[in-house]
């Protein structure tokens, strides 16, 4: 049993129609509520950490430990002036950071979470090709990204946009050969290797072991992906004024910011499904929510720590990573991976 069988179980009373319309509204509520959650404790994690790490204080007046510093900058955002550009393409301008939003939702919304306890399966959707749907969703935010630069009608802007897309395609590649060594070492076991469930349950050892080299690229890749820190030149305050968010204030500068850390937890769950076994473990039908969660937030941690330890990158030299390193590793990672599964059955 999922969490949808489940919820129009609790409004039987509505009849099969009415049941399944509200366990789909509730359905719909709580996944916004858990996405809402991760996000602020993934930015609470973020300033604790670092904190830590540079000896700093951290957040630590506004409830206990600082817990609730984060919903008074929230209130701070909303209450600030939105400031618009003149000459700004204004539908395109007001419409970018909802297109950021609305590609990290759909990307929680495809992970396969495992199950917990008596409520069953939280995975919401159900579809032979998820993967393919995930990486559709994760080629979301960058158009909104590209959008936001090029309407605001700033130099900077479109120029941050613009090192962001040769960002994005340097390291896109090495990424996506990764995960196609994947699907084939997984094609011997299952019939549905788009499936990230499939992919997740074939998984008898983490496909992190005989795929070490997939999962180096993949990691790396994800975080240049997610522009952080060291290869956040493309958007850094220090050369381009913000990058293509130069011109956004208030709460349209927090959707953008909320979704570069939403991006880095999305893309280490992504990561333990597919490298690290995702949901699996012992009496995972019971507990395998949970395992999702602590590999997941153990990745979230060591992104920090690269964030936190590696000056940046100039990016001529980090997009020459993903073009002069990371692709040919990612092709003999693949050459590796046709061996071990079509030469030796692994």
């Amino acid at each position: 049993m999922n969490i949808l069988l489940r919820l129009a179980l609790f409004f039987a009373g509505a009849g099969h129609y009415g049941s399944y319309f509200l366990a789909y509204i509730f359905e719909t509520i709580f996944f916004m509520i858990f996405v809402a959650v991760v996000l602020i404790f993934t930015i609470y994690l973020f300033r604790k950490y670092m904190a830590r790490l540079q000896l700093r204080y951290g957040p630590n007046r506004v409830g206990k430990f600082g817990s609730l510093q984060l919903i008074a900058d929230a209130l701070k955002l909303m209450g600030k002036e939105s400031i618009l550009p003149s000459g700004r393409d204004d539908f395109a301008f007001r419409v970018a950071p909802l297109v950021v939003f609305i590609g990290l939702f759909v990307g929680f919304a495809i992970i396969p979470y495992g199950s917990i306890y008596w409520i069953g399966s939280l995975t919401i959707t159900h579809s032979n090709v998820s993967l393919l749907l995930i990486f559709g969703a994760l080629a979301i935010m960058p158009i909104g990204e590209i959008v936001a630069g090029a309407s605001s009608k700033n130099k900077y802007a479109v120029l941050g946009a613009l090192r962001g897309v040769a960002k994005d395609i340097s390291f896109e590649i090495p990424m996506m050969l990764s995960v196609i060594a994947l699907v084939m070492m997984a094609s011997d076991r299952t019939a549905n290797g788009l499936n990230l469930e499939d992919l997740t349950t074939v998984q008898f050892i983490p496909y992190g072991i005989p795929e070490v080299i997939g999962l180096f690229v993949f990691f790396i890749a994800m975080i240049a992906r997610a522009a952080y820190s060291p290869f956040d030149l493309g958007e850094s305050d220090s050369e381009l004024v913000s990058g293509y968010s130069t011109e956004y204030s208030g709460m349209r500068f927090g959707m953008f910011y909320m979704g570069l850390f939403g991006s880095i937890f999305l893309g280490s769950m992504l990561v333990s499904v597919l490298y690290l076994g995702g949901y699996n473990g012992p009496f995972s039908s019971y507990a395998g929510f949970i395992y999702l969660l602590i590999k997941t937030f153990i990745l979230v941690l060591v992104a920090f720590l690269v964030w936190l330890s590696i000056p940046r990158i100039r990016i001529d030299k980090f997009v020459n990573m993903g073009w002069k390193y990371l692709l040919p590793i990612a092709v003999i990672n693949l050459i590796i991976s046709g061996v071990l599964t079509l030469g030796l059955g692994i």
